[in-house]
């Protein structure tokens, strides 16, 4: 077996396996640029460069593992899915948190593995330090250290679909 046929063997071996993929067939809302919500659930969909404006549209949402794609029924559109989101319960309380923008609403809670969709919302945040306080069911306000203040609309975590 000559070094080149091993190299190749070792990369080979080095590839994950890809996961069976899944589809669901789901009602989307467009909340706001590259984001969209689960009808009648609390599933939040990040896409990336998604131009669809669409209100209660049939999709199909076609996951492998933390992301996949979202095809839009009526008119074709495929979207490359980012991240799938779940709206989680965290405690009420007041929290000193550092975040960063994602995108429009949408900011990571660093170290935490949560996401917070807030409404309106203008910080570019870049690893800020904020002061978060949360009311059962995970809505509330995030203040940054600049004195802007946004309302919180939800904590989100990744989800994985199979």
């Amino acid at each position: 077996m000559s070094l080149r046929t091993t190299i190749s063997l070792l990369a080979l071996a080095a590839l994950p396996l890809a996961a069976e993929a899944a589809t669901y067939e789901i009602t989307v809302t467009r909340k706001a640029s590259n984001v969209y919500r689960v009808d009648g659930k609390s599933i939040t969909i990040q896409t990336r460069y998604c131009y669809v404006y669409a209100y209660s549209e049939e999709a199909l949402l076609k996951s492998s593992g933390y992301g996949g794609e979202l095809i839009f029924i009526d008119s074709r559109d495929k979207c490359d899915v980012k991240a799938i989101y779940g709206k989680s319960e965290p405690s009420p309380g007041k929290y000193a948190v550092r975040v960063t923008h994602e995108s429009d609403d949408w900011y990571e809670v660093q170290g935490t593995g949560s996401y917070l969709q807030t409404s309106a919302c203008l910080s570019l945040a870049l690893g800020q330090e904020a002061f978060l306080s949360l009311q059962a069911g995970g809505f509330g306000r995030i203040v940054f250290d600049d004195g802007q203040s946004c309302v919180v609309e939800g904590v989100y975590t990744r989800m994985k679909l199979e």
